[in-house]
């Protein structure tokens, strides 16, 4: 959503507020209008300058598709929308979609649009817009000044949704293995080889495999996902292609590395459980 912001220039706040002083626009008046292909950007229409000073996201037009969840990745197209004069500023609508995580991330950056999102399906309409801080001479970005309005409306439509996947029980997991359902790794002098089973198919869920148990205390156990962990991994992580029983990546790193312990930043969950709740060698 950044890089969508990104592509619009500057919009005049002075000019917003002259324009829009006493008055308010209400989101939900924007008209979409879709078009009959994918090749060709919908019709947004809004009486302008469009003048407001909230943080909102509200549905346009309702689909029909799955429902969004939480964890969901999502593929959007949009368009950006000066508020001044209604111009279109970017889109890529005509282009590829852009894919999002409606995540904690998400949530804690653009809380409102999370919200709606949980609460959409798969084909709706949603117009967003942002009151942006400016950007210091630092980098960083500051918080919006008193009276200041949102420049540009980014109306968007969700093209398609992907669910979240779940993490196998260690139950469930010691089941597939047993039945021959789960990739096995050989180590021989420090290069693991992967084999994938033949005549099966990927797991939906995460899969987290202890392949030798360490003789290491447990020191993780008890740090509720908070700590130094040192570990040495696979190449950046292995990556097996499943139908091509294919992978790149097998080099172990020759120096093992300090990584923090952290729900938040270790993605995917499974790789949290698999260092937290485990021993060193």
């Amino acid at each position: 959503m950044r890089k969508v912001l990104a592509l619009c220039a500057t919009a005049s706040v002075l000019a917003l507020a002259a324009c829009g002083s006493g008055s308010s626009s209400d989101l939900s008046s924007i008209s979409v209008k879709p078009a009959s292909d994918d090749k060709t950007a919908p019709e947004v229409s809004f009486d302008t300058p469009f003048v407001t000073d909230k943080d909102e996201a509200v549905t346009l037009e309702q689909g029909d598709g799955a429902e969004i969840n939480p964890g969901d990745t999502i593929s959007i197209k949009s368009g950006l929308y000066k508020a001044i004069d209604g111009l279109n500023a970017g889109e890529n609508f005509t282009g590829q979609a852009t894919s999002m995580t409606v995540d904690d991330s998400m949530k804690q950056q653009m809380p409102e649009l999370y919200d709606r999102l949980v609460d959409s399906k798969v084909g709706d309409w949603i117009a967003y817009s942002s009151v942006e801080g400016t950007q210091q001479a630092d980098g960083s970005i500051a918080e919006p000044e008193e009276g200041a309005k949102a420049e540009r409306i980014i109306v968007l439509h969700v093209e398609d949704s992907t669910a979240a996947s779940g993490t196998m029980s260690k139950d469930e997991v010691a089941k597939q293995k047993k039945e021959g359902k789960l990739p096995t790794v050989k180590v021989t002098d420090g290069k693991p080889t992967i084999t994938i089973p033949k005549d099966t198919e990927a797991p939906k869920d995460l899969a987290v495999d202890v392949l030798e148990e360490g003789k290491g205390g447990s020191r993780h156990r008890d740090l509720q996902g908070q700590g130094q962990v040192l570990r040495r991994y696979l190449g950046r992580w292995q990556r097996i292609r499943w139908q091509l029983r294919q992978g790149r990546g097998h080099r172990i790193q020759s120096q093992p590395g300090h990584q923090g312990l952290d729900r938040r930043h270790d993605r995917p969950e499974g790789r949290f459980q698999g260092t937290a709740d485990h021993s060193g060698r």
